[in-house]
């Protein structure tokens, strides 16, 4: 019932975009921050101000097509800024989904995975269909619902992917071609171990988790946002907080 009600729909479907949004931006501005070369510094302030833009856009549209289109045009410039920090060596041209080409798309989409994986238990927990979501369309086996909580998430395996490498735990030769014709590269054991590792620190690691303010595990904040979800689904509450980073 609540997503044959557009403008309910559209506004949790709005809270889950915003908080992607301003999640991204807060990435770009710790890699700012940090101390970056000048080409890099530019490439992050038009990161920034292109984020900072269409998040403006994103929270005030009325158009769940017009939501999808900000989204889309955020992660452009997300990306690019993201290139500009790479060594070219990774060959990371922008975001590829299936297969990944290269060494990044390789180790974002694991995070991914491993991160909806996560998300679908949450959903399940409290109760709710993981296929029946309010920012994704509804697709033959997409777990729409699940993948619409992890949104504002994964800027937090970006980040853990970037702090990889900038800390070189992992180099090109930890990835492989996979064995199929389509051009994907993947993991190698060894590596694949470590990263999982990783993955289960930062999901332990503590982050501050809205309405409450709550400060608790990334895994136990997923859980908080889906029993979120569900309230204001069931009416108990008005407003969809989606999670927010710390700058």
């Amino acid at each position: 019932q609540a997503m044959s009600d557009e403008a309910r729909a559209l506004e949790i479907a709005r809270q889950v975009v915003v908080g992607k949004l301003t999640n991204q931006r807060v990435i770009l501005q710790r890699k700012l921050a940090s101390g970056v070369k000048r080409a890099a510094r530019s490439a992050l302030r038009r990161g920034i101000a292109g984020i900072a833009a269409m998040r403006k856009e994103a929270a005030r549209t009325d158009s769940l097509e017009s939501l999808r289109g900000y989204e889309g045009k955020a992660g452009a410039y997300y990306f690019a800024a993201i290139k500009a920090l790479l060594d070219p060596r990774w060959g990371f041209q922008g975001r590829a989904y299936y297969p990944p080409p290269d060494p990044i798309n390789a180790a974002l989409s694991l995070g991914y995975s491993l991160l909806l994986k996560d998300a679908i238990a949450a959903v399940q927990l409290v109760g709710l269909d993981p296929y029946l979501g309010f920012f994704h369309a509804l697709d033959y086996g997409r777990p729409s619902l699940a993948l619409d909580l992890i949104e504002p998430f994964r800027p937090l395996v970006d980040g853990l992917v970037l702090g990889w490498i900038v800390e070189r735990k992992v180099s090109p030769r930890d990835f492989r071609p996979a064995r199929r014709e389509d051009g994907a590269v993947l993991l190698d054991d060894e590596a694949r171990t470590r990263y999982f590792r990783a993955y289960e620190r930062q999901m332990e690691g503590r982050v501050v988790c809205p309405p409450t303010g709550e400060r608790t595990s990334c895994r136990r904040c997923l859980e908080l946002q889906a029993r979120q979800l569900a309230q204001v689904v069931m009416g108990r509450r008005t407003r969809f907080q989606a999670f927010r980073m710390e700058m």
